[in-house]
């Protein structure tokens, strides 16, 4: 079972309330009864086993019993720039991202992304995709979720990728991940499902901390790609 977020920080004994989604989500998709446990997770971060004292139709009242051991977060930062997909592979990338350990997820408008976003668009469908990650995260038991932005401009674009220590392509033909850079961060780069155009990718060569990620010589979906990528940077860097 997933941990559930309590609007208020925990401590061995004390009783706590939840109400509305995460109260509804325990009630109704786990069916938990007084008597039973469940895990809880505060704004400050520390989590608690606790037991189910009281169940309404719409809250619960819980009693914590014991702090549990959060997972650590790994040291480097993983940002994704993650050209705009269609939306079922996007929710797809959203969630095994998160799961992967990604810090950051940056969206952008790729030449040949099928679908455009705009900054208006963007905070729309944020709040949609922002369930994604929240859900994920509580999934495989992280403390935190990515932050999710989108950039409308190649100068954004480009300034974000130059903030951290070595960005990744993914390419073909390129070469191997290696730990260099990761006390900065590292970014890693995928094209929608038409991939980059020459221009694009001759853009982001440019930039000193790029080097190309090779994919094994075949072409591959976005979302595998992103996966992909992932688990290679994170079986070279220790995650």
């Amino acid at each position: 079972m997933p941990y559930f977020f309590c609007g208020e920080n925990l401590s061995k004994g004390k009783v706590v309330e939840l109400v509305a989604e995460e109260a509804r989500h325990l009630l109704l998709s786990h069916r938990v009864k007084v008597g039973q446990e469940a895990k809880l997770q505060g704004p400050d971060k520390k989590r608690f086993l606790a037991k189910v004292v009281k169940a309404g139709k719409n809250h619960l009242e819980l009693k914590c019993l014991q702090e549990l051991v959060v997972p650590n977060e790994s040291k480097t930062e993983l940002v994704l720039f993650q050209a705009v997909v269609a939306e079922k592979a996007l929710d797809f990338i959203l969630q095994k991202g998160t799961e992967l350990g990604l810090k950051k997820i940056v969206l952008f408008n790729g030449q040949n992304s099928a679908t455009k976003l705009s900054k208006e668009k963007f905070a729309v469908k944020k709040i949609r995709w922002e369930k994604i990650l929240i859900e994920s995260v509580k999934q495989c038991e992280r403390a935190t979720w990515p932050e999710l932005s989108f950039v409308s401009s190649r100068d954004e674009l480009i300034n974000s990728i130059k903030s951290l220590g070595t960005v990744y392509l993914t390419d073909i033909n390129g070469g191997h991940p290696s730990n260099a850079g990761a006390s900065e961060g590292i970014g890693i780069i995928v094209g929608p499902e038409g991939g980059f155009g020459l221009e694009e990718v001759a853009l982001f060569k440019t930039v000193s901390n790029v080097k190309t990620l090779g994919m094994g010589g075949v072409l591959l979906r976005a979302e595998t790609a992103t996966l992909a990528a992932l688990s290679g940077i994170r079986m070279v860097i220790g995650y």
